[in-house]
Protein backbone atom coordinates (compact mmCIF):
# COMPACT_ATOMS: atom_id res chain seq x y z
CA UNK A 1 0.00 0.00 0.00
CA UNK A 2 1.38 3.41 -0.97
CA UNK A 3 1.75 6.12 1.72
CA UNK A 4 -1.09 8.11 0.14
CA UNK A 5 -3.42 5.09 0.09
CA UNK A 6 -2.49 4.24 3.67
CA UNK A 7 -3.22 7.80 4.74
CA UNK A 8 -6.61 7.82 3.01
CA UNK A 9 -7.53 4.50 4.61
CA UNK A 10 -6.50 5.72 8.05
CA UNK A 11 -8.64 8.84 7.65
CA UNK A 12 -11.66 6.82 6.53
CA UNK A 13 -11.28 4.46 9.46
CA UNK A 14 -10.93 7.38 11.87
CA UNK A 15 -14.04 9.04 10.41
CA UNK A 16 -15.96 5.79 10.79
CA UNK A 17 -14.83 5.51 14.42
CA UNK A 18 -16.01 9.05 15.14
CA UNK A 19 -19.42 8.46 13.58
CA UNK A 20 -19.92 5.12 15.30
CA UNK A 21 -18.82 6.48 18.68
CA UNK A 22 -21.45 9.20 18.30
CA UNK A 23 -23.98 6.41 17.80
CA UNK A 24 -22.62 4.50 20.80
CA UNK A 25 -22.65 7.48 23.18
CA UNK A 26 -26.11 8.60 22.03
CA UNK A 27 -27.61 5.12 22.32
CA UNK A 28 -25.98 4.69 25.73
CA UNK A 29 -27.50 7.97 26.96
CA UNK A 30 -30.90 6.99 25.53
CA UNK A 31 -30.80 3.61 27.33
CA UNK A 32 -29.79 5.36 30.54
CA UNK A 33 -32.91 7.53 30.29
CA UNK A 34 -35.21 4.78 29.01
CA UNK A 35 -36.53 3.29 32.28
CA UNK A 36 -39.24 5.10 34.20
CA UNK A 37 -37.56 7.62 36.46
CA UNK A 38 -38.47 10.33 38.97
CA UNK A 39 -39.24 13.77 37.66
CA UNK A 40 -37.03 16.61 38.87
CA UNK A 41 -39.43 19.38 39.78
CA UNK A 42 -37.10 21.79 41.56
CA UNK A 43 -33.52 21.14 40.44
CA UNK A 44 -31.22 20.79 42.31
CA UNK A 45 -33.49 20.17 45.30
CA UNK A 46 -34.95 17.07 43.66
CA UNK A 47 -31.62 15.37 44.23
CA UNK A 48 -32.29 15.35 47.99
CA UNK A 49 -34.04 12.64 49.96
CA UNK A 50 -37.70 13.15 50.84
CA UNK A 51 -38.73 14.87 47.63
CA UNK A 52 -41.88 13.62 45.87
CA UNK A 53 -41.23 11.21 43.03
CA UNK A 54 -43.11 11.39 39.77
CA UNK A 55 -42.80 8.65 37.19
CA UNK A 56 -41.74 9.73 33.74
CA UNK A 57 -41.66 7.24 30.88
CA UNK A 58 -38.66 8.08 28.76
CA UNK A 59 -37.92 4.98 26.82
CA UNK A 60 -40.91 4.03 24.73
CA UNK A 61 -41.88 0.40 24.18
CA UNK A 62 -39.77 -2.60 25.26
CA UNK A 63 -39.26 -3.40 21.58
CA UNK A 64 -37.78 0.06 20.98
CA UNK A 65 -35.47 -0.34 23.95
CA UNK A 66 -34.33 -3.75 22.67
CA UNK A 67 -33.71 -2.31 19.19
CA UNK A 68 -31.66 0.55 20.63
CA UNK A 69 -29.64 -1.89 22.72
CA UNK A 70 -28.97 -3.93 19.58
CA UNK A 71 -27.80 -0.83 17.69
CA UNK A 72 -25.52 0.04 20.61
CA UNK A 73 -23.94 -3.42 20.65
CA UNK A 74 -23.51 -3.54 16.88
CA UNK A 75 -21.90 -0.09 16.78
CA UNK A 76 -19.58 -0.86 19.70
CA UNK A 77 -18.51 -4.18 18.14
CA UNK A 78 -17.83 -2.51 14.80
CA UNK A 79 -15.74 0.17 16.49
CA UNK A 80 -13.57 -2.53 18.06
CA UNK A 81 -12.93 -4.03 14.61
CA UNK A 82 -12.16 -0.61 13.15
CA UNK A 83 -9.72 0.15 15.96
CA UNK A 84 -7.90 -3.13 15.31
CA UNK A 85 -7.62 -2.14 11.64
CA UNK A 86 -6.35 1.32 12.64
CA UNK A 87 -3.75 -0.23 14.90
CA UNK A 88 -2.58 -2.63 12.19
CA UNK A 89 -2.09 0.23 9.74
CA UNK A 90 -0.54 2.58 12.31
CA UNK A 91 2.00 -0.10 13.26
CA UNK A 92 3.29 -0.37 9.69
CA UNK A 93 6.37 1.70 8.81
CA UNK A 94 6.82 4.56 8.55
CA UNK A 95 5.30 4.75 12.02
CA UNK A 96 3.86 7.90 13.53
CA UNK A 97 4.32 7.53 17.32
CA UNK A 98 1.35 9.79 18.10
CA UNK A 99 -0.95 7.93 15.72
CA UNK A 100 0.17 4.58 17.15
CA UNK A 101 -0.41 5.83 20.71
CA UNK A 102 -3.94 6.95 19.79
CA UNK A 103 -4.73 3.57 18.26
CA UNK A 104 -3.40 1.71 21.30
CA UNK A 105 -5.40 3.95 23.66
CA UNK A 106 -8.57 3.40 21.63
CA UNK A 107 -8.03 -0.36 21.71
CA UNK A 108 -7.46 -0.36 25.48
CA UNK A 109 -10.65 1.65 26.05
CA UNK A 110 -12.70 -0.48 23.65
CA UNK A 111 -11.59 -3.68 25.39
CA UNK A 112 -12.22 -2.19 28.84
CA UNK A 113 -15.75 -1.11 27.87
CA UNK A 114 -16.44 -4.52 26.32
CA UNK A 115 -15.30 -6.23 29.52
CA UNK A 116 -17.44 -3.87 31.60
CA UNK A 117 -20.46 -4.71 29.48
CA UNK A 118 -19.85 -8.45 29.82
CA UNK A 119 -19.27 -8.38 33.58
CA UNK A 120 -22.10 -5.95 34.43
CA UNK A 121 -24.85 -6.44 31.81
CA UNK A 122 -27.70 -3.90 32.07
CA UNK A 123 -26.36 -2.64 35.40
CA UNK A 124 -27.84 0.60 36.74
CA UNK A 125 -25.02 1.10 39.23
CA UNK A 126 -23.75 4.68 39.24
CA UNK A 127 -20.14 3.49 38.99
CA UNK A 128 -20.91 1.32 35.93
CA UNK A 129 -22.83 4.14 34.26
CA UNK A 130 -19.95 6.50 35.00
CA UNK A 131 -17.41 4.08 33.53
CA UNK A 132 -19.45 3.64 30.36
CA UNK A 133 -20.01 7.37 29.98
CA UNK A 134 -16.41 8.48 30.50
CA UNK A 135 -15.04 5.59 28.46
CA UNK A 136 -17.33 6.33 25.53
CA UNK A 137 -16.72 10.08 25.59
CA UNK A 138 -12.96 9.57 25.84
CA UNK A 139 -13.02 7.18 22.86
CA UNK A 140 -14.99 9.72 20.84
CA UNK A 141 -12.55 12.49 21.77
CA UNK A 142 -9.52 10.33 20.91
CA UNK A 143 -11.00 9.28 17.57
CA UNK A 144 -11.68 12.91 16.64
CA UNK A 145 -8.22 13.96 17.83
CA UNK A 146 -6.69 11.22 15.70
CA UNK A 147 -8.67 12.46 12.71
CA UNK A 148 -7.45 16.02 13.33
CA UNK A 149 -3.88 14.73 13.56
CA UNK A 150 -4.26 12.92 10.26
CA UNK A 151 -5.58 16.16 8.81
CA UNK A 152 -2.24 17.82 9.51
CA UNK A 153 -0.76 16.09 6.49
CA UNK A 154 -3.52 17.47 4.31
CA UNK A 155 -2.59 21.00 5.35
CA UNK A 156 1.04 20.73 4.43
CA UNK A 157 1.14 24.00 2.54
CA UNK A 158 3.01 26.89 4.11
CA UNK A 159 0.85 29.10 6.27
CA UNK A 160 -1.45 26.31 7.50
CA UNK A 161 -3.17 27.19 10.80
CA UNK A 162 -1.37 26.17 13.97
CA UNK A 163 -2.29 26.03 17.65
CA UNK A 164 0.28 27.55 19.97
CA UNK A 165 1.22 25.84 23.23
CA UNK A 166 -1.01 28.12 25.30
CA UNK A 167 -4.01 27.55 23.02
CA UNK A 168 -3.50 23.79 23.10
CA UNK A 169 -3.21 23.83 26.91
CA UNK A 170 -6.47 25.79 27.09
CA UNK A 171 -8.15 23.23 24.82
CA UNK A 172 -6.86 20.37 27.01
CA UNK A 173 -8.18 22.10 30.15
CA UNK A 174 -11.55 22.58 28.46
CA UNK A 175 -11.69 18.90 27.49
CA UNK A 176 -10.91 17.73 31.02
CA UNK A 177 -13.33 20.18 32.66
CA UNK A 178 -16.16 19.18 30.32
CA UNK A 179 -15.46 15.47 30.87
CA UNK A 180 -15.50 15.98 34.63
CA UNK A 181 -18.74 17.93 34.41
CA UNK A 182 -20.34 15.16 32.36
CA UNK A 183 -19.21 12.55 34.87
CA UNK A 184 -20.63 14.46 37.82
CA UNK A 185 -23.85 15.04 35.86
CA UNK A 186 -24.46 11.36 35.14
CA UNK A 187 -23.56 10.47 38.75
CA UNK A 188 -26.11 12.98 40.01
CA UNK A 189 -28.80 11.75 37.63
CA UNK A 190 -28.11 8.06 38.35
CA UNK A 191 -28.44 8.68 42.09
CA UNK A 192 -32.02 9.98 42.03
CA UNK A 193 -33.25 6.99 44.01
CA UNK A 194 -30.58 7.20 46.70
CA UNK A 195 -31.48 7.96 50.30
CA UNK A 196 -28.60 10.34 51.04
CA UNK A 197 -28.95 14.03 50.18
CA UNK A 198 -27.46 14.63 46.74
CA UNK A 199 -28.13 18.30 46.22
CA UNK A 200 -24.40 19.00 46.64
CA UNK A 201 -23.53 16.71 43.72
CA UNK A 202 -25.96 18.57 41.49
CA UNK A 203 -24.48 21.89 42.58
CA UNK A 204 -20.98 20.60 41.77
CA UNK A 205 -22.30 19.78 38.29
CA UNK A 206 -23.55 23.36 37.96
CA UNK A 207 -20.27 24.80 39.28
CA UNK A 208 -18.28 22.76 36.78
CA UNK A 209 -20.57 23.98 34.00
CA UNK A 210 -19.81 27.56 35.03
CA UNK A 211 -16.13 26.67 34.58
CA UNK A 212 -16.25 24.42 31.50
CA UNK A 213 -18.51 26.51 29.28
CA UNK A 214 -16.53 29.78 29.50
CA UNK A 215 -13.37 27.73 28.94
CA UNK A 216 -14.96 26.25 25.81
CA UNK A 217 -15.91 29.71 24.57
CA UNK A 218 -12.37 30.98 25.17
CA UNK A 219 -10.88 27.92 23.44
CA UNK A 220 -13.16 28.42 20.45
CA UNK A 221 -12.30 32.11 20.21
CA UNK A 222 -8.57 31.34 20.39
CA UNK A 223 -8.94 28.75 17.61
CA UNK A 224 -10.80 31.23 15.40
CA UNK A 225 -8.04 33.80 15.89
CA UNK A 226 -5.50 31.23 14.71
CA UNK A 227 -7.28 30.38 11.50
CA UNK A 228 -9.31 27.37 12.64
CA UNK A 229 -12.61 29.17 12.23
CA UNK A 230 -14.85 26.18 11.63
CA UNK A 231 -13.67 24.24 14.66
CA UNK A 232 -13.62 27.28 16.90
CA UNK A 233 -17.09 28.43 15.92
CA UNK A 234 -18.49 24.90 16.30
CA UNK A 235 -17.06 24.66 19.83
CA UNK A 236 -18.51 28.04 20.81
CA UNK A 237 -21.92 27.04 19.45
CA UNK A 238 -21.74 23.73 21.31
CA UNK A 239 -20.98 25.57 24.55
CA UNK A 240 -23.92 27.96 24.05
CA UNK A 241 -26.27 25.10 23.17
CA UNK A 242 -25.08 23.09 26.16
CA UNK A 243 -25.95 25.97 28.48
CA UNK A 244 -29.41 26.38 26.92
CA UNK A 245 -30.15 22.65 27.09
CA UNK A 246 -28.99 22.49 30.70
CA UNK A 247 -31.38 25.29 31.60
CA UNK A 248 -34.16 23.61 29.60
CA UNK A 249 -33.55 20.33 31.43
CA UNK A 250 -33.77 22.01 34.82
CA UNK A 251 -36.92 23.93 33.83
CA UNK A 252 -38.69 20.90 32.33
CA UNK A 253 -38.40 18.55 35.31
CA UNK A 254 -35.46 16.80 33.61
CA UNK A 255 -37.49 15.93 30.52
CA UNK A 256 -35.74 13.01 28.79
CA UNK A 257 -35.56 14.75 25.40
CA UNK A 258 -33.77 17.76 26.90
CA UNK A 259 -31.40 15.60 28.94
CA UNK A 260 -30.60 13.44 25.90
CA UNK A 261 -29.79 16.48 23.75
CA UNK A 262 -27.75 17.85 26.67
CA UNK A 263 -25.71 14.60 26.65
CA UNK A 264 -25.26 14.64 22.87
CA UNK A 265 -24.06 18.23 22.84
CA UNK A 266 -21.56 17.45 25.59
CA UNK A 267 -20.16 14.57 23.54
CA UNK A 268 -19.70 16.79 20.49
CA UNK A 269 -18.19 19.61 22.53
CA UNK A 270 -15.68 17.35 24.28
CA UNK A 271 -14.57 15.92 20.94
CA UNK A 272 -14.18 19.37 19.38
CA UNK A 273 -12.14 20.61 22.34
CA UNK A 274 -9.90 17.54 22.18
CA UNK A 275 -9.33 18.16 18.47
CA UNK A 276 -8.06 21.64 19.21
CA UNK A 277 -5.23 20.18 21.30
CA UNK A 278 -3.66 19.14 17.98
CA UNK A 279 -1.37 21.60 16.26
CA UNK A 280 -1.78 21.65 12.49
CA UNK A 281 1.92 21.53 11.74
CA UNK A 282 2.60 23.13 8.38
CA UNK A 283 6.05 21.54 8.29
CA UNK A 284 4.67 18.02 8.02
CA UNK A 285 4.74 16.85 4.41
CA UNK A 286 1.61 15.72 2.65
CA UNK A 287 1.58 12.01 1.71
CA UNK A 288 2.07 11.31 -1.96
Amino acid sequence: MSPAARHRTLRRLAWACVMLMLVVTTASAWLRLAPSRPACLDWPGCRSAGQPLLTMTAGGSPALQAATRGVHRAAASTVLLLVLALLALAARPPRDPTLLAHALALLALALALAALGIVTPRSTSASVLLGNLLGGLTMLALAWRMLCGLGRADSGAAGAPRQGAAARALAALTTLAWLLQAGVGVSSGAALHADAPLVHLALVHLALALLALPLAAATGWAAMRRGRRGEGLALMLAAALQALLGAASAASAAAPASVLLHNMTAAVGIALAAGLTVSLDASRPKPS
